[in-house]
């Protein structure tokens, strides 16, 4: 599969195309490829957050449970796969979260700032996991943004409900 320029970011894809694994079920192919469902536009989990974004969490809490041991015991090269696969996964929620597919990785920045649903300093935040994926403290940090967008999730969830 060729990426879009627009997702060719060396953080997620180190050349112009990846080779795409047998297809999954949702959301399995974010695992292999991130952003495969924001590229391909085969499925739209942007139209059914109600059940797309808490895979996603679901996703996150797998990844997790990988990387606390791997944290644990000081093993930050061996953590960044997983990282970067969580950090890919926030970007999707978030931009699914307001109701759109994430439509450029290598304007992320941009991209973020135009949501009206997003954690407080979140492109901060971001930037300095983009920086530093393998680092512990970039770890606490896309824990606490999965925790404050798990919040913001519910919180709309409800408003949609009450309205």
């Amino acid at each position: 599969m060729i990426v879009p320029h627009t997702f060719q970011h060396p953080l997620f894809f180190t050349t112009n195309s990846v080779a795409v694994p047998p297809l999954q079920p949702f959301p399995l192919m974010m695992k292999h490829v991130p952003f495969y469902y924001d590229m391909t536009q085969e499925e739209k989990p942007w139209q059914q957050k109600e059940q797309a974004i808490p895979a996603i969490f679901s996703l996150w809490e797998e990844e997790k449970k990988e990387l606390i041991p791997l944290f644990a015991t000081r093993q930050p090269r061996q953590a960044k796969d997983a990282m970067v696969r969580g950090l890919s996964y926030f970007l999707c929620a978030l931009c699914w979260l307001n109701g759109r597919a994430v439509n450029n990785v290598n304007g992320w920045e941009k991209e973020v700032e135009s949501l009206l649903l997003r954690p407080l300093n979140v492109v901060d935040r971001l930037a300095f996991i983009f920086a530093r994926p393998a680092l512990h403290h970039s770890f606490v940090q896309l824990d606490e943004l999965f925790i404050e967008l798990t919040k913001l999730f519910y919180k709309q969830l409800a408003k949609q409900k009450r309205d």
